[in-house]
């Protein structure tokens, strides 16, 4: 028949040393609670110098300087593992030799003071002998297991209370606070422990209950935390993934309706050509016929000229034939490159995409595995605590109880700390598709609407920075006073829809002016004149941000030095920041780590607004009145100029760049200004893709200070907000 067990509730793992996989053997416990035989122990400091690792929740022990023998050992895990012995034994019926005659038979009981077994006469001489009175409470006998009636209290009471850990041939009779709750003597408080906190066993283990079971209790209000944080992690899993998806599924519909239509532009063309040359050749043939009735009408001495004439016609035909060809197969190359183009886009966005998905999952499982070891410790500590507690020995109490409350702050400090951030971990970023199938777009004539937004008046406020979002929102910044900048979001009717004031770095002398730029579908990147750059959530209107002023300290420049414009590469996740004075940008990733500065070349020196698109930044510079194309190269520290983009001639002015923004289709928007204060006339430019053509000039308002593009149900809209006014012009872009 089996033995029950004190410890019937706890799994057959918990005596199991985690290395060797087998029961403790002299099991030494570490400072987060989890325990391993000596021998094991001493298997993982091999090599190890100062720390390691514990193998099971990972946390970094600091090594004694004798190395395993330097940890406590853990004697309740021993008296536990003892008792598993004993009950083996007994259910064996295992043959031993008795300590009280020295034959070699069944045992029946075991005595905890002569730490020895007992045969039955043996056990009836300790239970009826004067001599044996004090082992008479210690004695463990076959019956007590076979009676289901064990329980830990009473196996405790069992058990001879500990010796002096100096005077081992005294009983200990008290318990030193000051030294971790050491048993000691009588003895020991004239001599080694003179002056240290003593205190009764019993008084020691009832106080360190009392503080256990508040950190018990606090943990398990916690352990719904660990658990709803696991299924927010999956939530954000599976947000990433759909959105993932579907934006894939809307990339490759855009693709196939765009290829769709370029090869239709391609079958149109040689369609064309086929009826041009049909034409052409009747043409021809009907002209030779009448050249040849002309030809016999007249006299023969003629007929030389005729046939001069028809070889001219075949000849120019000819030409034009081969004059059309060239055109046509030019437009058809033109059509090829669109389509290499867009397969070249379709595959680097699936590829930064992709990229995107592994390192938000990463970090997901990251934060997952946190969660796992939260989880783990918790469970463990719950273990091992309701078996000291369950046990009701009061020196285990008093031993273990400390070391179960120094593990257990940590973790209750570690379950309570926020991860604001994992709700944008599902954050993917993503544009749509350029448009490549169109070849012009043409701006309306007139202003669609004139939009008056109230909620950006004040007599102080001005506006000098607009953006658009994927949510559809418009997001426009600026300084709202000599102390504060400000972000606002707004829709389209011009309603607020959120307003933050955002406080001046104290005891700068620089004004709050503040740029915005899109950075992600509910994210925008923001940099203020008093040097912060930071990140601002449209959806929350969290809002992080470092000071970078440091970033100017070591140049050596005339002038006032400070941000002047920003604008985001989103493919790779960077922030860059345009300054003035210092011929410089400044490079960040999406947490705001600086990442590098790009020198510009020495003709640039003020970026007023700069622009990322189609792997160059294009940039308008206030010092020389011109804009220009440089390259961007990640692993160079120089950008090197590609070309300046043709400036408008209009009324013999000088034109100087303010602003600068592409549409889907690819084609680039500049406002101009007559003069540095945004009070003269203003005009728009549109480019070509390239930025080396200029296609078409608009007038506008004179206050026109900034403009970006906005999609809408009936397509993509060019937006100016001016200076003071605070008016939003709206112009349709058209595609032809």
């Amino acid at each position: 028949m089996a033995c029950p067990s004190p410890w019937k509730d706890i799994a057959d793992t918990f005596f199991e040393c985690s290395i060797c996989l087998d029961l403790f053997k002299e099991p030494k416990l570490l400072p987060c609670l989890h325990r391993f035989c000596k021998l094991c122990l001493e298997s993982l400091l091999e090599g190890q110098v100062g720390t390691f690792e514990c193998p099971l929740c990972k946390d970094v022990c600091k090594i004694p300087n004798n190395r395993s023998d330097g940890f406590k050992t853990d004697f309740h895990m021993k008296r536990m593992m003892q008792f598993i012995q004993l009950q083996k034994t007994f259910e064996n019926k295992e043959e031993r030799e008795c300590i009280g005659c020295e034959e070699k038979l069944k045992v029946t009981a075991y005595c905890f003071i002569c730490n020895g077994f007992l045969c039955v006469q043996c056990y009836q001489f300790h239970l009826t002998k004067k001599m044996f009175v004090k082992h008479q409470k210690h004695l463990l006998a076959l019956n007590d297991l076979e009676g289901k009636s064990l329980t830990q209290e009473k196996l405790a009471s069992l058990m001879e209370a500990p010796r002096c850990h100096i005077h081992p041939e005294h009983m200990a009779q008290l318990c030193c606070c000051t030294c971790g709750n050491l048993p000691v003597c009588v003895t020991c408080t004239y001599d080694e422990h003179k002056g240290h906190e003593l205190r009764d066993v019993r008084k020691v283990a009832n106080d360190e209950r009392e503080h256990l079971k508040e950190i018990l209790e606090e943990l398990v209000k916690r352990k719904d935390t660990v658990f709803n944080f696991t299924d927010k992690i999956n939530r954000v899993n599976n947000d990433v993934l759909s959105i993932v998806a579907e934006t894939k599924a809307k990339w490759k519909k855009q693709y196939k309706d765009q290829t769709r239509k370029l090869q239709n532009e391609k079958e149109k063309e040689k369609k064309e050509f086929t009826r041009f040359k049909t034409v052409l050749e009747e043409s021809t043939r009907n002209k030779m016929k009448e050249l040849e009735k002309e030809m016999k009408e007249k006299i023969r001495e003629i007929k030389d000229e005729y046939d001069r004439m028809i070889k001219t016609k075949i000849r120019e035909s000819k030409e034009k034939e081969d004059t059309k060809r060239k055109e046509i197969e030019n437009r058809e190359l033109k059509i090829v490159e669109k389509m290499n183009r867009l397969d070249a886009v379709m595959n680097e966005r699936n590829k930064t995409i992709d990229e995107q998905q592994q390192r938000k999952l990463k970090e997901t499982q990251n934060l997952s595995d946190l969660c796992n070891q939260w989880v783990n410790k918790f469970e463990n500590l719950s273990t091992i605590s309701s078996s000291v507690l369950e046990s009701h020995n009061h020196w285990t109490d008093a031993q273990c109880i400390p070391d179960i409350r120094a593990a257990s702050e940590p973790l209750v400090e570690d379950i309570m700390k926020d991860f604001p951030e994992i709700e944008s971990l599902s954050d993917i970023k993503m544009d749509d598709l350029p448009i490549l199938c169109i070849d012009k777009v043409h701006i309306s004539d007139n202003a669609e609407s004139v939009v008056d937004v109230d909620v950006i008046k004040g007599n102080h406020l001005l506006l000098t920075g607009i953006t658009s979002t994927g949510s559809g929102n418009i997001v426009v910044s600026g300084k709202l006073s000599s102390d504060h900048s400000f972000i606002k979001v707004i829709n389209r009717q011009g309603r607020q829809i959120r307003h933050d004031k955002i406080d001046k770095v104290k005891g700068s002398s620089l004004y709050p002016v503040r740029h915005c730029a899109a950075f992600s579908r509910d994210k925008i990147a923001s940099v203020c004149e008093s040097n912060q750059v930071g990140v601002y959530n449209i959806q929350d209107g969290s809002f992080t941000q470092n000071s970078i002023t440091s970033l100017f300290d070591d140049i050596k420049t005339v002038g006032k030095k400070f941000a002047s414009c920003i604008t985001t590469d989103t493919v790779l996740g960077h922030i860059i920041v345009g300054t003035r004075n210092t011929g410089l940008l400044f490079i960040f990733d999406e947490k705001l780590n600086f990442i590098r500065a790009l020198k510009l070349p020495e003709v640039m020196t003020l970026s007023r607004d700069i622009l990322y698109h189609e792997g160059v930044l294009l940039i308008c510079d206030g010092e020389s009145g011109c804009a220009y194309a440089v390259t961007m190269d990640t692993s160079k520290t120089e950008a090197e100029l590609l070309y300046k983009l043709p400036k408008p001639n209009i009324d013999g002015e000088t034109w100087r760049p303010h602003s600068i923004c592409t549409d889907r289709a690819g084609y680039v928007y500049i406002l101009w200004s007559q003069t540095t204060h945004f009070t003269g006339k203003c005009i728009i430019t549109q480019y070509s893709q390239d930025g080396q053509q200029l296609l078409t000039t608009k007038w506008t308002e004179d206050t026109a200070r900034c403009m970006t593009t906005l999609m809408t149900a009936e397509g993509e809209k060019l937006l100016v907000a001016t200076y003071r006014s605070r008016k939003m012009l709206c112009y349709g872009l058209m595609p032809e």
